[in-house]
């Protein structure tokens, strides 16, 4: 059987990076990707990416969905609603026309930067939303030892590592912990103020990364500034606006550079 020759587009390459295609299709893609390393390295970017959420949301792929949350509910409380009154439905439309215009833009800040930046925001938001919400054990080494948390995480990301003093900023040191990064190491800190919100930092090391300016990204409730230099990249996360995430995340910068 002759294979689909139709051009390869970015979603065949996604398709292909989430195991959707069917084996003729699969194999016209690899061969392409064995001609084209650039587009080869960037689709074991995402593989390894959805390696790293399954790891960190897998479990909740295979919770029951909530009642509340059926196709056959919502559909059908959406049509009481909007034959009770246009006006809710009317409004209904700008506010979805609103989120998706706030997403189309959000989608350009993370097309903004390579691929690896993108891949490193997603997994620090990710990092961010599992770990914050833990009560009794939010890091794996406490902020009182902040000397071994900093040697041990410098060794395991081969990098010398400087946690940044944010207590200027109101924010006390709660830990630190290793994670897994695109097949490599990462580290996050994590930060409290007085009202027990949080805001991590998460760090990668880099090849002779090319240093860059702070970077905004927002997701949801959720504001992100991320940034590169020489050996590192980091991107801060918090719940905060964005202003005040700005002031933090350039404290940290300049610790950190």
């Amino acid at each position: 059987m002759t294979g689909d020759t139709s051009p390869i587009t970015e979603s065949d390459l996604l398709a292909y990076a989430d195991g959707l295609l069917d084996d003729d299709r699969r194999i016209e893609i690899e061969r392409h990707l064995a001609d084209n390393p650039v587009l080869a390295e960037d689709v074991g970017h995402w593989r390894r990416q959805n390696e790293t959420l399954r790891e960190l949301y897998g479990h909740v792929a295979r919770e029951t969905v909530p009642a509340r949350l059926s196709a056959h509910r919502m559909a059908h409380r959406v049509k009481a609603e909007t034959n009770r009154n246009w006006r809710m439905a009317a409004a209904a439309v700008l506010l979805v026309t609103a989120g998706a215009v706030s997403g189309w833009f959000g989608r350009d800040m993370m097309a903004a930067g390579s691929l690896a930046d993108r891949s490193m925001i997603s997994e620090a938001l990710a990092a961010h939303n599992l770990y914050t919400r833990e009560v009794l054990h939010p890091v794996e080494v406490r902020g009182d030892q902040e000397a071994h948390l900093a040697a041990w995480l410098s060794k395991r990301l081969d990098r010398p590592l400087v946690i940044p003093d944010l207590r200027d900023e109101g924010l006390t040191l709660v830990g630190g912990r290793l994670l897994p990064a695109n097949g490599g190491a990462a580290a996050q800190f994590m930060y409290e103020d007085d009202g027990g919100r949080r805001v991590t930092l998460y760090v990668v090391p880099t090849q002779n990364g090319k240093e860059t300016s702070l970077r905004y990204v927002a997701a949801g409730a959720l504001e992100s500034f991320a940034w590169t230099e020489a050996t590192l990249s980091c991107a801060l996360v918090g719940d905060l606006p964005k202003e005040r995430l700005q002031e933090i995340a350039v404290r940290a910068y300049r610790q950190l550079s």
